[in-house]
């Protein structure tokens, strides 16, 4: 297993059509990430965050390259790391089913259609204080504190400084957020959550709808993604524009 020198990046771009958020946020070196393949040719690729997020392509059959993701895994056990394994290929998933002890996570990757998002009725978010995340705002979260962001973008401050979200407060009080919890330079995947208290007013969507604008505002595709089981949020998606949903796997270590 080699390490792809960031000036290569690019051949890795153009070799990977379809893959999470993440991938391409390392990609574009927007958060901090690693790109391994198994040889030169770069047909078998893992690629991983600083954080224990990982993405696995291409050929399935590479033994040696499977062995050295079974060493990474090993080693994540031994040091109590963080290992989250992304596959969107079937002959991937069963190679990881037979050498990993890990539990499998089903979960869709929606398309999204801007043409039915702009045309469905929008939310009245005129009664609402809609306003862009700021340092003060992540200091007094709902949510998505600095914890969040230090796991998933390095910083707080590289949040702020790439990232997207917006927020509804109801006078100084959070009630809802909608946050990047990955964008590269195409792409931005939404993470949600409203407070319990005021669930049922449409706050997800008013903050999903700001999140959007911005992204549409800025050439940038927002993506929608869920456990296949979380009907609320495949519900949500759809109102938003969120549909055709493709099943893909997260694998975990089994604790």
């Amino acid at each position: 297993m080699i390490t792809v020198p960031n000036e290569h990046f690019y051949i890795i771009k153009e070799k990977i059509k379809e893959a999470p958020t993440f991938v391409f946020s390392v990609l574009d070196n927007i958060i901090k990430g690693t790109v391994l393949a198994g040889s030169t040719n770069y047909e078998s690729l893992l690629i991983k965050t600083d954080s224990g997020l990982y993405y696995v392509t291409g050929l399935s059959s590479d033994e040696s390259f499977l062995e050295n993701i079974v060493s990474i895994y090993e080693e994540s056990v031994n040091q109590g790391n963080r290992f989250t394994l992304f596959s969107n290929d079937v002959t991937w998933n069963q190679e990881i089913e037979k050498s990993l002890k890990v539990k499998k996570i089903q979960r869709y990757c929606f398309s999204f259609n801007v043409a039915s998002y702009k045309n469905r009725k929008r939310y009245d978010s005129s009664k609402f204080n809609v306003t862009k995340i700021n340092q003060e705002l992540i200091e007094n979260c709902l949510e998505f504190g600095k914890q969040y962001y230090d796991e998933y973008w390095d910083s707080t401050e590289d949040f702020l400084q790439n990232g997207i979200g917006f927020c509804v407060k109801d006078k100084e009080r959070i009630i809802s957020e909608g946050v990047s919890i990955f964008k590269s330079n195409n792409y931005a995947e939404i993470d949600i959550i409203t407070d319990l208290n005021y669930r049922g007013k449409g706050l997800a969507c008013i903050v999903a709808e700001q999140f959007i604008d911005y992204c549409l505002s800025h050439n940038i595709q927002p993506r929608w993604d869920c456990d296949v089981d979380n009907f609320a949020s495949i519900s949500l998606g759809s109102k938003l524009g969120f549909n055709d949903p493709k099943a893909y796997a997260i694998y975990v270590k089994i604790s």
